[in-house]
């Protein structure tokens, strides 16, 4: 299937149901993490979303478990993995952030062990702190 098709699949769902994903992703991104040391943020993901947390790509896997209703793209539920977010609009994932472990989060105590914008990064201290620094 092609990209412009999977791209599509998303506009199906709806308005509302983007607009949850956007409501209830912007809190949970500020207590998810990133691996700051990962040249290549796309690696993995299994979906991007834009800087208004509207899908922009879902990978088949992921469209199959949504297709099946053990993901509910409205609220995110039952999604466990790797979510990449296009910062500047140019269709391409510039961070990636987990949503895996218990509540959907990496342990907060590995989100701050070691180096501050190397390995495993809270998304916030990420965003604020490590975008100037190299990685």
């Amino acid at each position: 299937m092609s990209l412009r098709n999977r791209m599509r699949r998303p506009l199906v769902v709806g308005a509302a149901a983007l607009t949850a994903i956007g409501l209830g992703a912007a809190p949970a991104m500020a207590h998810q993490c990133v691996n700051a040391s990962k040249k290549n943020q796309a690696a993995g993901v299994q979906i991007v979303m834009d800087a208004t947390f509207t899908p922009i790509w879902i990978s088949n896997g992921l469209q199959q478990r949504i297709d099946k209703g053990v993901v509910d793209l409205a609220t995110g539920e039952g999604f466990h993995g790797l979510l990449g977010i296009d910062l500047d609009g140019d269709g391409a994932v510039d961070v990636a952030t987990y949503m895996v472990g218990r509540d959907g989060e990496i342990p907060q105590k590995a989100q701050w062990n070691g180096p501050t914008c190397k390995g495993i990064v809270n998304f916030e201290t990420f965003m604020t702190e490590c975008q100037t620094a190299p990685v």
